[in-house]
């Protein structure tokens, strides 16, 4: 099985032991405690990895099969067209297969559009800094315009569509391999508004801290986008998780909540 990059740096998270928790559990079992809700944790994220990677592989093999289609009835149509100035039975017999051909097209876009339907309905899970990437927001709109066709033309440019489709999701994959920190501005529930420092693992979870250490949020992803909750009593946690990502500080354990969908 392979590692992740996000294993590694998970790893300090899930073991990490809190003072407070020294005063009440002997060291070792909660040791124990910890190490078990790591390797837990490791095998969500894991599936979720693997997941991701299984969709890819098959969006490809559906890509290539379509390409194959496409080409195969394009040129039979060519032909049909041909055949049919003959008038003969022959001519006649390539019209109808000329027309299952086009039934079977009318099938293939059907398939294209359920999987822009699919991605465009997942489209809530990505984080801010993810969907605003460039080329990332560019596919966004590209596969919400495509999903969104009607009439004739939701039958046309089937190849450009599913890999409009299948370039989304690698940029999606390759976010969900790395542990990202980013600078964004988020609000208190009375208004205030601060410049926060975020972590977010993959696709599934995001912790925040403001630099003076003393407003925190988890957040993770929900029907209608991100979510998140204010843990102030976090932040000294994930102050010093950003220290160590940034390299101000030695690697060490810290352990924090985990939000897996």
């Amino acid at each position: 099985m392979r590692i992740s990059p996000i294993l590694a740096v998970l790893f300090p998270l899930v073991v990490g032991v809190c003072p407070a928790q020294e005063e009440e559990v002997p060291k070792t079992e909660q040791l124990k405690d910890s190490v078990r809700e790591w390797i837990e944790t490791m095998r969500e994220i894991q599936t979720e990895e693997d997941s991701w990677e299984r969709d890819r592989v098959l969006l490809e093999d559906q890509r290539d099969a379509l390409e194959s289609e496409i080409s195969e009835l394009t040129e039979r149509v060519e032909a049909a067209k041909v055949e049919k100035e003959g008038a003969d039975k022959e001519s006649l017999d390539e019209i109808k297969k000329r027309d299952a051909y086009l039934k079977s097209r009318d099938v293939l876009a059907d398939e294209v559009r359920k999987l822009e339907q699919g991605v465009v309905a997942r489209l809530s899970s990505f984080p801010k800094p993810l969907a605003e990437d460039p080329r990332v927001k560019e596919l966004m709109a590209q596969v919400k315009s495509d999903a969104s066709l009607t009439g004739e033309k939701a039958e046309g440019g089937l190849t450009k569509r599913l890999n409009n489709v299948l370039n989304l999701l690698t940029e999606a994959e390759k976010w969900q391999q790395t542990v990202h920190l980013k600078d964004e501005l988020h609000r208190t529930e009375d208004g205030k508004e601060f410049n926060m420092k975020v972590v977010y693992f993959g696709l599934g979870s995001a912790y925040a801290v403001n630099e003076t250490g003393d407003f925190a949020l988890v957040g993770k992803p929900g029907a209608a986008g991100w979510e998140y909750e204010s843990r102030p009593e976090l932040a000294d946690s994930i102050l010093q998780m950003v220290k160590v990502l940034n390299g101000d500080a030695d690697a060490q354990f810290i352990q924090l909540p985990i939000n897996l969908q």
